[in-house]
């Protein structure tokens, strides 16, 4: 994880287009998924905030089932 601004953030990739941004949250995680601008590189939008969860593994199932469902509208 890497810290920012004395908070650890890790990245986890979903698709080529799409990462989610993982912070620590108490006894678990929580984060946003982003989606990556290749024009711009190091810039994301905003999609959604991904709820808290214990682990970066249920973070990301989450995130994983979000982005299908935003994608099938």
């Amino acid at each position: 994880m890497q810290e920012s601004g004395g908070m650890q953030e890790e990245y986890i990739f979903l698709e080529e287009h799409y990462v989610l941004k993982i912070r620590k949250s108490g006894e678990g995680v929580e984060g946003e998924v982003l989606m990556r601008d290749f024009t711009s590189p190091g810039h994301a939008a905003h999609l959604f905030a991904a709820p808290r969860q214990e682990t970066p593994e249920a973070l990301e199932a989450w995130a994983q089932q979000a982005l299908r469902a935003y994608r099938e509208g």
